[in-house]
């Protein structure tokens, strides 16, 4: 598994690729940064982090413990 955004090549955190397994594909094997997820998905950072949010306080996805 790569752990570096495939587009800008920044090192990615672990809620970088929760949130792109939850939101693009399970099956994933490279990732996006949140910054270019966001624009990938024109919304920008600020609602994928508050998703993350979300996900983690919910306890609900096992991505996100």
């Amino acid at each position: 598994m790569n752990r570096t955004c495939r587009k800008c090549g920044v090192p990615l955190m672990t809620d970088d690729v929760a949130i792109y397994l939850k939101l693009v594909t399970r099956g994933a094997q490279d990732f996006l940064c949140i910054d270019c997820l966001g624009e990938q998905l024109k919304c920008g950072r600020e609602p994928i982090e508050q998703l993350i949010q979300y996900f983690r306080k919910s306890g609900n996805c096992v991505l996100f413990r």
